[in-house]
């Protein structure tokens, strides 16, 4: 009995390691990408990248590269919801300048620190720290 349950106690163990970077593993860290593209939505509605950043949009392919440019991570883009761009009151209901914002499962990442977020082979931008304890960091698409 001790040779079936102890290799399942060292694999459970190898799992849960957690070394605060990329590819430790079965972790999920969120990623919020920003894409500030200033289309005209109405708040709440699902979108993609809009002009010059149509490339950025559901099922895009994204990577996340260490300090070296070694890739850590891959996956696809979810579809996004549109977010008030703006400090300024519109009208309920109405259309006004938006930017897309789109949570990004990242499997393995438990820290944004020295990780730049690639989608497709247009936009790079480092990964930064948030305030919301729920995300590991923040994409701006610039």
């Amino acid at each position: 009995m001790l040779a079936v349950v102890l290799p399942m106690l060292l694999a459970g163990c190898a799992g849960s390691s957690n070394d605060g970077g990329a590819g430790s593993g079965g972790d999920v860290g969120v990623v919020r990408v920003l894409i500030p593209d200033g289309n005209l939505r109405r708040l709440g509605e699902p979108c993609n990248g809009a002009g010059a950043f149509r490339s950025v949009h559901a099922e895009a392919t994204f990577t996340v590269e260490d300090g070296d440019g070694v890739e850590v991570a891959r996956g696809e883009l979810p579809g996004g919801t549109a977010e008030q761009m703006m400090d300024v009151s519109f009208r309920e209901g109405m259309r006004q300048p938006t930017m897309c914002v789109m949570d990004v499962d990242v499997e393995g990442l438990t820290s944004p620190d020295g990780y730049e977020f690639v989608v497709g082979d247009g936009f790079t931008a480092p990964i930064e720290p948030s305030d919301d304890t729920e995300l590991i960091g923040e994409v701006l698409i610039s």
